[in-house]
């Protein structure tokens, strides 16, 4: 990888993908404050509580995007081995349940600093994210051995193991799920991933019986297919706030079930408080948003200037469709409830200062990719259209060209 780092023009990035994003985060605040103020009310005495915490986390994770997209990418790929071993570091730290540990949910994930806390977890994802992009071109030779191939699967389970040793079995369950798309991109064999897969639910399943907490939430899942079997609390009160929401909403602010019905209102389950505020077309418009991010972060994948942005960049983009899905899909009772929180939308935490940045790195690949990148053109380009005043017949609006500018002389000919 070359050392000759770029001076990155930010005002060249994606703009739709930036517009979107903070679209997306606009109306995670919003709706952070509207499905905790009850809840912030009752247990600390003020509405805001979690507004305000959520705020400065977004505060972070928005002066980390523009920091990240600041230097080239390339960068970060060569200290990405150093970001990982700090976090595998804090990953181990965890399993000694040290006092600052912070138990959520069965998860022993979380590390509290005084007021604060943060899940080593999703600093991990992306740190091996970075790893992969930079070995999977590096060892391209040896991805056609299986023990080439097991050697790089290894680096996965670094993060893997440890994270599920902490009963955070939604979260291992993602990271393998990604690292797995990041395989079958670099055109890893088919038989070595099914391999792959096959032992490693075995291993699940085996896990999953001797813990009798991940053993309860999938048979509530399975139970609730059976017209018999009442639904789970937390899926049937996710279902009731869509429902009530209808296609229009009940409004902003409107929520009923943010009066303690729906546990993790504002965190897990925070795209039924939207359906249930902003209705069909709130919870349709998020997906389309998370639509164009993707379809942005896969074309900036095919136009990265080389296979370690192709790498990053569809490595970022799958970690991204993962948890919008995941977490769709568990409050519409698809999949089963696994703590998974909505990406730009969901409280704080540090979830969403790790996918903030993330999307730093994926503005940043895009601010040096091919000037034939077109589809979407950057800040700079935007801002020239918009000076310019190009007429159209639509419009009707006169226009300043600055190569049509009539002289004095022009006039005088003229007349």
């Amino acid at each position: 990888m070359s050392k000759d780092l770029k001076k990155i023009d930010w005002m060249r990035a994606d703009f739709s993908l930036l517009v979107s994003v903070l679209i997306l985060v606009i109306l995670g605040a919003a709706s952070v404050y509207s499905s905790s103020s009850f809840l912030a009310d009752q247990r600390y005495g003020t509405s805001s509580y979690y507004f305000i915490r959520h705020m400065i986390r977004v505060v972070i994770g928005l002066a980390l995007l523009y920091y990240v997209v600041k230097r080239d990418y390339h960068y970060w790929l060569e200290n990405s081995v150093l970001f990982l071993g700090i976090s595998c570091f804090l990953l181990a730290v965890l399993l000694l349940h040290p006092p600052f540990i912070t138990p959520r949910n069965g998860a022993m994930s979380w590390i509290q600093l005084g007021p604060f806390s943060f899940q080593p977890a999703d600093f991990a994802k992306y740190a091996l994210i970075m790893v992969l992009s930079l070995k999977l071109f590096d060892k391209r030779n040896e991805l056609d051995t299986f023990e080439g191939y097991l050697r790089l699967f290894a680096i996965v389970l670094l993060v893997v193991v440890p994270v599920a040793l902490q009963h955070d079995m939604g979260t291992a369950a993602l990271i393998t799920i990604i690292a797995f798309l990041m395989f079958f991109f670099a055109e890893v064999r088919i038989s070595y991933l099914g391999a792959t897969v096959m032992t490693l639910m075995t291993g699940a399943l085996g896990y999953i019986m001797l813990n009798s907490y991940q053993q309860m939430r999938l048979i509530a899942y399975f139970k609730g297919f059976s017209q018999k079997s009442e639904l789970p609390y937390q899926l049937k009160q996710s279902l009731i706030a869509l429902a009530q929401g209808g296609i229009f909403g009940q409004g902003i602010g409107e929520s009923r079930q943010k009066y303690l019905f729906l546990p993790e209102a504002h965190n897990d389950f925070i795209f039924s408080m939207i359906g249930e505020e902003y209705g069909l077309i709130g919870t349709i418009a998020v997906l389309v948003l998370f639509m164009v991010i993707i379809r942005r972060g896969i074309l900036i994948a095919q136009q990265a200037p080389d296979a370690y942005g192709r790498y990053l960049a569809a490595g970022i983009t799958a970690s991204i469709t993962s948890y919008a899905l995941i977490n769709a899909g568990v409050a519409l009772g698809v999949l089963p409830t696994t703590g998974i929180p909505m990406p730009f939308l969901s409280y704080g935490g540090s979830a969403i200062i790790t996918h903030l940045g993330a999307m730093g790195l994926l503005l940043n690949i895009s601010a040096q990719s091919s000037p034939s990148f077109a589809h979407s053109p950057g800040w700079r380009a935007y801002k020239d259209r918009l000076e310019k005043r190009v007429f159209t017949p639509s419009s009707r609006a006169l226009v300043r060209r600055p190569q049509m500018r009539r002289t004095s002389a022009m006039r005088m000919r003229v007349r």
